[in-house]
This record gives C-alpha cells, sequence and structure tokens, in this order.
C-alpha cells in the first residue's frame, strides 16, 4: 500500500491481483518500461508517457505527457511511523555546531539571526593546510558565533549556537 500526495490530493493506491486499487476503484495498468526513468503507461485504455525527472527523499518530479508535477510517496511503513509520531523525515533540532577538528577559523558565512537549513555552509576552518567548509547539521536558526575569524579552535570547541 502507498499514499502518494499529487497537487495538494491524497490518493491510496493498493495491489490487488493484476491490478491497481485507487481510492477503492479498480485500474488495470499496463506498463512498458522505455529505460531507467522513463514508462509508458496504459490504463483501461488510456496512454501516458511517464518520465522521472529528479528525486529527494519521498518527493519525486515527474513529467506525465507534457506536464510536470511535484509527487511524494509514502509505503505503509512511512504511514504507520507518521500515525505512531516517528516520521522518518522529521526536523532534527540542533543546538550548536562543534569543531570537527583542531583547525584556524578562515571565513564566517552565517549571521546571527540567519536561517539555515540542512547543508548550508556555516564558515570555513582550516586544518592541516585544508579549508574544510562546516555545514549546517539541520535546520535552525544562528543564534551566536562563539569565534572570529583567526581564532585557533580544538577539536570539539563549540563554534556557534542555533536557536
Amino acid at each position: 500500500m502507498f499514499e502518494v500526495t499529487l497537487q495538494g490530493k491524497k490518493f491510496r493506491i493498493e495491489k490487488q491481483g493484476n491490478g491497481l486499487l485507487l481510492n477503492g476503484k479498480m485500474l488495470q495498468p499496463d506498463a512498458i518500461r522505455l529505460d531507467a526513468d522513463r514508462l509508458h503507461l496504459l490504463v483501461n485504455g488510456k496512454g501516458y508517457q511517464v518520465e522521472l525527472l529528479g528525486q529527494e527523499g519521498q518527493n519525486l518530479q515527474v513529467r506525465v505527457n507534457q506536464s510536470t508535477f511535484e509527487v511524494t510517496l509514502k509505503t505503509e511503513l512511512d504511514l504507520m511511523l507518521h500515525k505512531l509520531g516517528i516520521d522518518a523525515g522529521a526536523v532534527q533540532k540542533i543546538n550548536e555546531l562543534k569543531a570537527p577538528m583542531p583547525g584556524l577559523v578562515l571565513r564566517l558565512v552565517a549571521a546571527p539571526g540567519q536561517e539555515v537549513q540542512k547543508g548550508d555552509p556555516l564558515l570555513v576552518l582550516e586544518s592541516m593546510k585544508m579549508e574544510n567548509v562546516l555545514k549546517s547539521p539541520g535546520q535552525g536558526i544562528v543564534d551566536k558565533l562563539v569565534v572570529e575569524v583567526g581564532n585557533t579552535v580544538e577539536k570539539g570547541q563549540v563554534l556557534l549556537f542555533f536557536r
């Protein structure tokens, strides 16, 4: 069983025999895979060219014929975890960023009050003559920078705090 969200509408898809139940309505799809990202789909006599344009986790971007759609796909396990309040993709609260190695602070990229997402660059630390871009481990707002450009830091030292 899957739950697909397309343009804000949720659809429940279940496999039943050789067919699929779409919100309780029986469909008899026939698919021919054209390559890894494209297929020709025939549903109840109507043809569709479907192409996967991109995927990030459960979020997909697909083109059906000439229209592009953002689709979210959740499995039965995802739905059960959500019902229990244990979302696999839940945003993790972050409190601080620590130095992963000793080094010299070369650049501060983030500023207090700045909202950051997971993977956004926060600062550049030089260690063993290499520049290392330290990125945000999660979503948050930068509260306070504890270091300045030119500071030497030890491994595990707090570099900045998040709200």
